[in-house]
């Protein structure tokens, strides 16, 4: 499920085009889960997960599922590391997944001197530290590229951060302050842990 909200019911002519602020009243994230726990019983899904759930959505999940979802995939990088999200995923053992890694549109994470420092002393590129910084934390991680030589770089180049490196990208937050780079308009809070 990619996000905790029910938009209205779509024809392939209109998705996307919607109002996204309108709801469905009589329909909530906890029956879409229902129903998607349904899909395990057939054999044909082995593990179903949520996207973009944050702690206070998770919560409400949790009260009323039978199965927890296998995986959470949110925006995790350096500057949006999701401290209070991830021990709670840790805790109930739902895998996180990294979306945006490497930050997003308007990111300078690429261009920063702890990060292109550690990219040259490992002979990588600065979004290979980023990814290399998720992958030590226990995360899978997701670049979006459309540069094949970049895409290449992101499968081949990732290397074993040491604990000093991983401290000095955590640092980044503290250095330069929080920063979400997927903010879309839903009409209704879906990000409660920033």
């Amino acid at each position: 499920m990619h996000w905790p909200i029910t938009l209205p019911t779509s024809t392939p002519e209109k998705y996307g085009k919607e109002d996204r602020t309108v709801r469905d009243p009589d329909w909530n994230f906890c029956d879409t889960w229902r129903e998607m726990e349904k899909l395990l019983e057939t054999g044909k899904v082995r593990a179903i997960g949520v996207a973009n759930f944050s702690t206070v959505n998770l919560e409400k999940l949790l009260r009323t599922c039978k199965i927890v979802p296998a995986v959470n995939q949110t925006e995790i990088q350096p500057l949006l590391p999701q401290e209070k999200l991830n021990a709670f995923c840790s805790q109930h053992n739902i895998h996180q997944t990294a979306f945006g890694p490497l930050g997003g549109s308007g990111s300078t994470l690429h261009e920063n001197p702890v990060v292109k420092r550690i990219a040259e002393k490992r002979g990588c590129s600065s979004g290979n530290v980023l990814l290399s910084w998720g992958v030590r934390k226990g995360w899978s991680v997701i670049p979006k590229s459309i540069n094949p030589v970049r895409i290449t770089s992101n499968l081949r180049d990732c290397f074993e951060m040491n604990g000093q490196e991983v401290e000095q990208v955590d640092n980044l937050v503290e250095a330069l302050g929080g920063k979400r780079f997927n903010v879309p308009n839903w009409g209704t809070t879906v990000f409660h842990d920033d």
